[in-house]
């Protein structure tokens, strides 16, 4: 069957890696506490972080979880540090710092052009708050040819649920079979896509063992390798 429409996850799929951002984005955070009351930058950074996994406890897989004032809020708070002047700064400066350091994957720009000069309806599908992927989708150059952002913020529900993915297809108004879901995750992304009765590409960056699922998918270890695929499937 030919695919109709793609989409995209963002984080580790159009840029990388997200990792290495994060830990400079928390770096940086702890260096603004660190200057503004004397704390340890390290333990500030830690309880940042620390503020994350209290809050994907709480609310796992709600949109809310992806909130960088909330971890700073919740792992101020668990130090005994009131939060209320420097939570909001804290996120600012952290994805201020992520969003510096994005480096886009080779042939992101060239395959979002083809797709949008070829008419194929195109989405970011994303774990994450609107406003942040917009942002990171703008300092990429990916505004104008990325197609629709769908988030889970949007959605009320992260991949890998079903909502999500509804949306999706509901926006770009194609049925799940004619869709294709690229990212780098096979619990989020990959799997999630395939019980939502989509397709589905893999991007295996790290050269992983494949997984047997109980659906099959395509995979590509390099963006260029995904485009070639598109490219096939979208008779391109």
């Amino acid at each position: 069957m030919t695919i109709k429409a793609v989409l995209f996850d963002l984080d580790d799929t159009l840029y990388g890696d997200f990792k290495s951002c994060d830990k400079l984005g928390l770096m940086a955070a702890g260096e603004y506490l660190s200057k503004e009351i004397g704390i340890d930058a390290k333990k500030a950074a830690d309880a940042m972080n620390n503020g994350r996994e209290l809050l994907r406890k709480h609310c796992p897989y709600e949109p809310e979880m992806h909130n960088r004032t909330l971890f700073a809020k919740w792992g101020l708070e668990a130090i005994g540090v009131n939060p209320f002047k420097y939570a909001q700064n804290m996120n600012d400066i952290y994805w201020n710092t992520v969003i510096d350091n994005m480096v886009i994957h080779n042939g992101v720009e060239k395959l979002l052009t083809e797709l949008k000069n070829a008419n194929i309806p195109v989405g970011i599908c994303t774990n994450m708050l609107a406003d942040v992927q917009m942002k990171k989708l703008c300092k990429l150059g990916l505004e104008d040819i990325c197609g629709i952002l769908i988030s889970s913020e949007d959605a009320g529900r992260d991949k890998p649920h079903a909502p999500i993915f509804d949306l999706a297809c509901k926006k770009l108004n194609v049925s799940p079979k004619q869709t294709l879901m690229v990212g780098d995750s096979i619990k989020h992304d990959i799997k999630g896509a395939l019980d939502f009765n989509m397709q589905a590409m893999w991007l295996n960056w790290k050269g992983e063992a494949i997984p047997e699922l109980d659906k099959p998918f395509y995979v590509a270890d390099n963006f260029e390798h995904a485009a070639k695929q598109i490219h096939t499937l979208c008779d391109l």
